[in-house]
C-alpha cells in the first residue's frame, strides 16, 4: 500500500488539496505538472490458465544445476 498523507495539503506548496487524485499523490495538480509527474495507467495483464505456461516463460523457483 502507498503512503497516505495525514493532512490534505500539498507536500510541495502546502496548499489545500481537494480532488481524489491529488489526495492520493499528496501533491496538487500544479505542483505535479511542474515536477513532471504524470498519472500512471493501470497495467492490463492477460490471463494464463492455472498450471499453464507462456511461451518463453522461465520458472524462477526451479533449481538449476
Amino acid at each position: 500500500m502507498g503512503e497516505t498523507p495525514t493532512t490534505a495539503r500539498c507536500r510541495c506548496c502546502r496548499h489545500k488539496l481537494a480532488d481524489p487524485v491529488s489526495l492520493a499523490y499528496g501533491i496538487g495538480p500544479d505542483c505535479r505538472e511542474r515536477l513532471g509527474i504524470t498519472r500512471r495507467r493501470r497495467l492490463r495483464l492477460s490471463r494464463v490458465r492455472p498450471g499453464g505456461d507462456c511461451e518463453g516463460q522461465t520458472n524462477l523457483l526451479e533449481e538449476t544445476t
